[in-house]
């Protein structure tokens, strides 16, 4: 008498919620260390030219392993990748104390971008196993909650930790969240089962995902830019610590994903990628303003996160509905390649910006790429989206 509800199709089972839990580790883990690691480099006597060399190594290196991360989630199963990435997370930030000069900390920085790639692919690619397919949309939408969640913690409390007790103190709580998720990663049950296979060109890439991260690589030129200079920019500006910032940029993301969890099921993905484009462009134009206090400044990281909230799950979801299952660490690391080579774009470009231009012109820059951004979605992705449910119908 309850086999409806037996069979009605759920999102939060156990599994599932231990993956979002591992989720949340893996960035807490990058976003303790995005803002303060351009501290960490000026305290060794680097400049901006230096803090976008290594934002831009960390996504280069992440990048370079995106395709191989992919093909061994595929090939060799998600537990084994998601433990080797978890277990990078743990030991890159320890090798920072080995800071003799720049080079070391650089080069630990670019490993760590490895092993985030690694860890990240894995997890989301498992997680989409997880889900039923009616709710996919949704399900990975609040996956992404752990993400934003990290947003909110992660930067406030790697500040509060660089300000109080210095950067080891930091670096060490980085490493614990690593083995904590380790510990919690192997404790998943459901593993699904993967099918050994040469390592070709062709399984290292999805090339239906393509359209969806082309798109979102413009996107993260401009969003990764706010999230790794605003620290920075907000001490020369008289604005204190960033902390409220990400805060409230992480309240607004996990709204915007509440609120949105269905529009991605109901077909709704071109307002949702062009509304939050045009949030993001509010969000550089109210950062910017000259009479722009601590309220604008709050306002800005609102807008941000929201934006945040609605193209990036839209985005995602698209890349991975539009692949084979079999090909979901591959569509997951084409993604993710995109994700990290906008953040390494915008990050060496804007370095070289401010150098040349100050802050305020960097930033205005940066809003090109996001409309171009809804360019590609509507010019390709939408146009792909609408054969693929042609051809379900």
């Amino acid at each position: 008498m309850n086999t409806k509800t037996e069979q009605k199709p759920r999102i939060w089972t156990g599994d599932f919620i231990k993956i979002v839990i591992v989720n949340f580790f893996i960035f807490v883990n990058f976003h303790a260390l995005l803002p303060t690691f351009p501290f960490f480099v000026e305290s060794l006597g680097g400049d901006a030219v230096t803090v976008g060399v290594a934002t831009a190594l960390f996504s280069l290196a992440s990048i370079i392993a995106r395709p191989f991360a992919g093909w061994l989630t595929d090939t060799r199963g998600r537990c084994v990748t998601l433990i080797a990435g978890l277990a990078g997370l743990s030991l890159m930030p320890l090798g920072y104390f080995f800071s003799l000069g720049l080079a070391v900390p650089v080069f630990f920085r670019a490993l760590h971008g490895a092993f985030h790639a690694t860890a990240s692919n894995s997890s989301a690619t498992w997680a989409a196993d997880l889900l039923p397919k009616s709710k996919l949309g949704e399900g990975l939408g609040f996956y992404g909650l752990s993400m934003a969640l990290s947003t909110a913690v992660a930067p406030a409390f790697g500040l509060w930790l660089m300000n109080g007790f210095g950067f080891r103190a930091l670096f060490l709580a980085a490493a614990a969240v690593g083995i904590a998720g380790i510990a919690i990663g192997l404790s998943v049950h459901k593993r699904p089962k993967t099918a050994k296979a040469p390592l070709r060109l062709g399984s290292l890439f999805e090339k239906a995902a393509v359209p969806a991260a082309v798109s979102q690589f413009l996107y993260m030129t401009a969003y990764g830019v706010v999230e790794v200079f605003v620290a920075v920019y907000a001490v020369s500006r008289g604005l204190g610590e960033a902390g409220s910032y990400f805060i409230s940029m992480a309240i607004a993301t996990v709204l915007a994903r509440i609120i949105l969890r269905k529009a991605m099921d109901a077909r709704h993905e071109g307002w949702l990628v062009h509304g939050g484009n045009a949030l993001l462009v509010l969000s550089i134009i109210l950062l910017v303003l000259p009479a722009g206090g601590h309220l604008t400044f709050l306002a800005s990281g609102l807008a941000a996160g929201f934006s945040f909230g609605a193209v990036q799950p839209c985005l995602q979801t698209t890349a991975v509905m539009l692949s084979p299952e079999k090909k979901r660490g591959a569509a997951n690391s084409t993604f993710f390649i995109a994700f990290d080579f906008g953040i390494a774009a915008g990050g060496f470009i804007a370095g070289a910006l401010v150098k040349a231009f100050g802050y305020e012109k960097m930033f205005l820059t940066m809003t090109a790429p996001v409309v171009l951004s809804s360019a590609a979605f509507a010019l390709a992705v939408r146009c792909q989206l609408h054969g693929s449910r042609r051809e379900q119908s």
